[in-house]
């Protein structure tokens, strides 16, 4: 919407692009969403005698994909990803969903996996885990039913699973001593040529992986957390789950922020600093667990604030808002919910954003 006024000025309202409005552009160097997807693209396939190997990008691979490219790369496959996400790849699996109050970024998984089968995989590898990494922040370290065991739905109401080698094996990742023999016991019964020192060191090779790419995304976080303080930036915590740095899911959030000249992390380049504490609900989930460290720690720093993504029929996260906002509120920090779905209209997170930053400028 254009509106006119007197002396040639006009006010344009409801476009979802500034950029050819405001002549900004958003710094994607403060910006921990934009690297953490730069870094997943990173991971080429390297050619393998034993064939191609899709890995569906979705949901808990959005954290878990250098493990298994480096894991199923040492073994000699070729390992590919599936394209970013978009309407049109929604649209590939839409018709296999089997219910429609699941969670968004799982409705896109059906897309993945059918984008993956249309582009010839021999192999798809989408394991169920019904354990994360221990990262000792909380009682249990789960994975939410929906992350942990959506293959079990994906080979049941995706009849076109059945073209390909489907693997959706149950793994333990969480415990690196025994992770060698089980996923040898699991792997040798869909590729009996595989050895045991084969997977041996392909697991190895993947824990320093996994490692590594930790690492980096903590260097890189603590790099914007210093050039923020450097340059008396506002430091957002745009905190959630790991696929919430899909395009396709957040729709721009991040780019949209940071155009506000704030400096955008994740929680978990914070949720480290903080100690296990105790908290007023059950802390089991890994995800979760870092949420409610990444708010107490936020709690302390004057130049940060929490804005919580919270994905539409997410149940478990009826839990993680009333926690979050309590160690906020407790801390005089306010508390700031985004729900996100299919949906991409972003006029409403402007209005609350912008009402974030004016109650931290009276404040």
């Amino acid at each position: 919407t254009i509106n006119s006024f007197g002396g040639g000025r006009k006010f344009i309202a409801g476009n979802r692009c500034e950029r050819p409005i405001t002549k900004r552009v958003p710094s994607n160097d403060m910006n921990m969403y934009s690297y953490k997807l730069k870094l997943l693209d990173s991971y080429k396939p390297v050619e393998g005698v034993r064939g191609k190997l899709g890995i569906p990008m979705g949901l808990n691979m959005y954290e878990l994909y250098p493990f298994w490219y480096r894991f199923f790369t040492e073994l000699k496959f070729e390992v590919f990803k599936s394209p970013h996400s978009s309407r049109k790849l929604y649209q590939r699996g839409q018709q296999t969903i089997p219910s429609d109050t699941v969670c968004f970024p799982a409705k896109l998984m059906h897309g993945h996996v059918q984008t993956l089968i249309d582009q010839g995989a021999e192999t798809i590898f989408y394991p169920c885990l019904t354990y994360n990494f221990d990262e000792h922040l909380g009682d249990n370290h789960y994975n939410c039913p929906v992350v942990a065991y959506y293959p079990e739905v994906i080979k049941n109401n995706m009849k076109d699973i059945n073209k390909v080698h489907f693997i959706k094996d149950y793994f333990g990742i969480h415990r690196p001593k025994d992770f060698p023999n089980k996923a040898y016991e699991k792997l040798s019964f869909h590729f009996p040529d595989l050895t045991l020192n084969e997977v041996r060191i392909a697991a190895k090779k993947a824990y320093e992986e996994q490692d590594n790419y930790r690492k980096k995304v903590i260097a890189k976080g603590n790099e914007i957390i210093e050039k923020a303080e450097k340059e008396g930036k506002l430091i957002f915590v745009l905190a959630g789950r790991p696929y919430h740095i899909d395009p396709e899911i957040n729709h721009g959030i991040d780019k949209l922020i940071s155009g506000f000249n704030v400096a955008i992390i994740s929680e978990d380049v914070v949720s480290p600093r903080v100690e296990k504490f105790n908290t007023h609900v059950l802390n089991q989930w890994t995800y979760h667990s870092r949420l409610y460290a990444a708010a107490k720690y936020v709690s302390t720093r004057k130049d940060m604030e929490l804005v919580q993504l919270v994905s539409f029929g997410c149940g478990v996260d009826a839990i993680t808002t009333d926690e979050v906002r309590e160690i906020l509120e407790r801390n005089n920090k306010i508390y700031t919910q985004i729900k996100i779905d299919e949906i991409t209209n972003l006029g409403a997170v402007k209005i609350r954003i912008r009402s974030l930053l004016a109650a931290i400028d009276n404040d």
